[in-house]
């Protein structure tokens, strides 16, 4: 059974006005339409639903049953309605974002409290986690989209550039190369390079520098930023950080030296599943943090 919206309707205009012309005007058709409406919603349903005759429509018990289910499916269709209406404006909402952790822990928290400013009654949702697991997140639909190094596979993912973070140099404040204003991958030759997990971006991109550069590899590999700057304060060796990164890594006896080779830039993109569309509070924020990106483009040239 199929039954329309419109008989919905028709049913219960004529229950609550108890007046076939009334109802009829109510639904904004003729007198006759409206009753062959009522008649092919009995038909459909397979029951009489009013008693009528020239003064007085009254509801049949078989009608009583109905009632009870037109008005729930009214109601459910009023407040389905009503939910869409303020995800519209943007008063309800949710959005969830998966993003690397350097980013996770300044940019993006900074992005999400301007967004919740302007539109408080979306929740929000951040997950910081590794390249790999981002990418999994997005194509999962864990995540309404992800920021990540990696583009990923160009049939499953659609990638925005959002910006490219300058990479730096994590040493001793000791070290030689602390002295430098600037340093380039092959004077970083001979020491010992501290590498991220490798499911992250930073390794990912850093190994075939790393190698190429014929750094030495300290066979240490840390998880946390803060875990890799403790090694280097204490003389393990040395890596190389993305912009935002350098910040989670600063403590006594650390220095931070801008890498200068022209190739030395992480990229960002922002990612989401291919031919899936976003919701108005997802779409809004993409908008927003594209915005964003182009400023912070502006300002690192």
């Amino acid at each position: 059974m199929n039954l329309s919206g419109r008989l919905i309707d028709a049913f219960l205009a004529l229950e609550e006005t108890r007046r076939f012309a009334v109802a009829a005007e109510r639904c904004h058709v003729s007198a006759s339409a409206f009753s062959q409406m009522i008649s092919r919603l009995e038909e459909q349903v397979g029951a009489r639903l009013f008693d009528r005759d020239t003064r007085n429509v009254a509801l049949t018990p078989e009608g009583e049953v109905f009632s009870q289910g037109a008005h729930r499916i009214a109601a459910e269709m009023d407040a389905s309605l009503h939910e869409l209406r303020d995800r519209a404006q943007r008063n309800v909402g949710r959005v969830s974002i998966a993003g690397p952790p350097s980013l996770a822990a300044s940019w993006l928290p900074q992005q999400m409290a301007s967004f919740r400013s302007d539109y408080p009654g979306i929740a929000m949702r951040l997950h910081d986690v590794v390249s790999d697991r981002c990418l999994e997140m997005v194509a999962r639909g864990e995540v309404d989209f992800g920021l990540n190094a990696q583009r990923g596979n160009v049939l499953e993912f659609e990638a925005q550039l959002l910006f490219n973070e300058r990479l730096y140099l994590i040493c001793q404040a000791g070290d030689q190369l602390a002295q430098n204003k600037s340093v380039r991958m092959k004077d970083l030759r001979h020491h010992e390079f501290i590498h991220s997990v490798r499911s992250g971006s930073v390794w990912q991109q850093m190994l075939p520098v790393v190698s190429a550069a014929g750094i030495r590899d300290s066979g240490l590999e840390v998880t946390q930023f803060a875990t890799m700057s403790g090694l280097i304060a204490n003389g393990f060796g040395i890596s190389v950080v993305p912009q935002f990164a350098v910040e989670l890594c600063r403590r006594p006896g650390i220095a931070v030296v801008p890498v200068r080779d022209t190739k030395a830039r992480r990229p960002i993109y922002m990612i989401k599943r291919k031919h899936r569309s976003l919701s108005v509070a997802a779409a809004e924020m993409w908008k927003r943090l594209t915005e964003a990106g182009r400023q912070l483009t502006t300002n690192l040239k």
